[in-house]
């Protein structure tokens, strides 16, 4: 099935983004550095992973939003036929012989066997399945046992068996017993959440897959399913934030029109807490060229006849051509608290070229207020092996210099241009797809000490805000992204997370 996971995703995950493409060899165009002003004071994020139940991460009280239905004749699960979902996208009539399983996300740890209740609207049957029993039933109801025990390859389903097409089952909220109805997340997961300063929403809003967005098909908070197509919807992002006490950075999507970013920047406008200061960037990694969105920047900036011959400064020109058009609609809706409002461009860490381009370009700087990169530990495993692992942490401290290098030359040349200078993604960058290897460097707790001398150099350095990447997700090889593994993870078990608890306790 389709993963939603990492700021640069992939069928199966993250794959290795930013600095795996490094900055061409040649002379630089780069000036002299100004004297800089000393570090702004850190203020750690969090880019949250996708919703998928896979990730590991209870996000809603009700266990089901964060997955989608499938279908299933006896063997196997496919893709749920989209002309047998209402606009909610309940199911409105199953064929003969056709079930339809959805999988639930699992509580956080500590794992111990708990009791859900299910309630819903219609009629028809419901089973379940996995690690999921059904015990009593009752009218438009039934409670759930759900014996989880940490397993990765664990799992657990609700399956529709049986809807009338006239009175068809839907409205379906399965939850802890323990837990309000009107309880929108779980409170482990805002307990997480609130541990950070910015909560960046790349893989809720499905950026990376670069949709056509369109306003009359947004995911609404009613909506049977928060992993769709659309993403999540904007209501919970602003609400998550303001429950957080956490500032939020949305990506407008690349191919949105001026009518989708201005109804989007109004709705967060006229929800968000007035005290919360909004970050708004357009797409994500259009430099890259693994992205769909990056590509499609090119061709666009090479048929407009941009850059002079040069298909990447065609396709930053173009960039930058988008983010004025969003930037503008974005300050003129928050022209009564243009203070509360942070416009980003973001670019390679590794060539600060680009950024010149970017800010260079026409009047961009009239509509931005900071450039973002990733700064990254980044180490090539290409040839390692368990037996190395002692080697990739000898080789962290340099990874850090050089990362935060960059980071450097981009803060300069911020502060060159009057503008702030933010890190959008962060952390470790180490990707093999040996998973043994994977396992142990991730759990190794000198894994603690490279986040410590991370973030502390950062302060040191850079300083300002830096949002990492990312909150939970197993490890896969594709990346170990998340800071913890599962929700609920013990800290002795998580050196990532572990690390930067210990930071922000330091500086309460």
């Amino acid at each position: 099935m389709l993963l939603a996971l990492g700021g640069s995703i992939a069928l199966a995950g993250r794959v290795a983004p930013a600095n795996d493409l490094r900055r061409p060899e040649g002379p630089s165009t780069e000036r002299a550095a100004p004297s800089l002003p000393a570090p702004e004071p850190t203020r750690l994020g969090i880019n949250l992973f996708g919703l998928a139940t896979f990730n590991r991460q209870q996000v809603f009280s009700n266990l089901i939003l964060q997955s989608e239905w499938f279908s299933s004749s006896g063997e196997g699960w496919s893709a749920f036929p989209a002309a047998q979902l209402d606009a909610q996208g309940w199911v409105r009539f199953l064929e003969p012989g056709q079930t339809a399983p959805r999988p639930i996300v699992l509580p956080p740890a500590p794992f111990r066997r708990v009791a859900v209740r299910c309630g819903y609207e219609g009629r028809g049957r419901i089973e379940a399945g996995g690690v999921a029993r059904i015990g009593e039933r009752m009218d438009h109801g039934f409670m759930m046992d759900l014996a989880p025990t940490g397993g990765e390859d664990e799992g657990a389903w609700i399956e529709l068996v049986e809807t009338d097409p006239s009175d068809p089952v839907r409205r379906i909220d399965c939850r802890l017993a323990d837990r309000p109805d009107n309880e929108r997340f779980s409170p482990e997961f805002l307990s997480f959440t609130k541990q950070f300063r910015i909560i960046r929403f790349l893989d809720w809003q499905r950026t990376n897959d670069n949709g056509v967005a369109r306003w009359s098909e947004r995911t609404l908070p009613q909506s049977a399913t928060q992993v769709g197509p659309a993403g999540a919807s904007i209501e919970d992002m602003v609400d998550l934030a303001n429950q957080s006490g956490a500032d939020p950075w949305f990506l407008m999507p690349y191919q949105a029109d001026a009518a989708y970013v201005r109804a989007f920047a109004r709705l967060v406008h006229d929800r968000i807490d007035p005290a919360r200061t909004v970050h708004v960037e357009l797409g994500n990694e259009v430099w890259n060229s693994m992205f769909d969105a990056a590509r499609q920047a090119r061709r666009e900036g090479v048929a407009l006849g941009l850059g002079n011959g040069d298909p990447m400064r065609a396709q930053m020109l173009r960039y930058a051509r988008k983010v004025r058009e969003a930037m503008q609609i974005w300050t003129d809706v928050f022209s009564d608290r243009r203070e509360r409002l942070v416009r980003v461009a973001a670019t390679q860490n590794a060539w600060p070229e680009l950024a010149t381009i970017i800010l260079e370009d026409g009047d961009t700087l009239r509509w931005i207020d900071a450039i973002a990169t990733a700064p990254y530990i980044w180490v090539k495993l290409d040839g390692i092996g368990v037996r190395d692992i002692d080697q990739v942490f000898a080789m962290g401290p340099a990874a850090i210099d050089a990362s935060l290098g960059d980071a450097l030359k981009h803060r300069a040349l911020a502060v060159r241009h009057g503008k702030a200078y933010l890190a959008y993604e962060g952390g470790q960058h180490f990707v093999t797809p040996d998973l043994e290897l994977a396992r142990k460097l991730q759990r190794d707790p000198r894994m603690t000490d490279l986040y410590k001398n991370y973030l502390t150099q950062w302060e040191s350095r850079i300083g300002g805000d830096m949002v990492l990447y990312a909150s939970t997700a197993p490890i896969g090889s594709y990346g170990a992204w998340g800071l913890q593994e599962y929700a609920g993870q013990p800290l002795d078990q998580a050196p990532k997370m572990l690390a930067v608890q210990r930071f922000l306790a330091a500086r309460r």
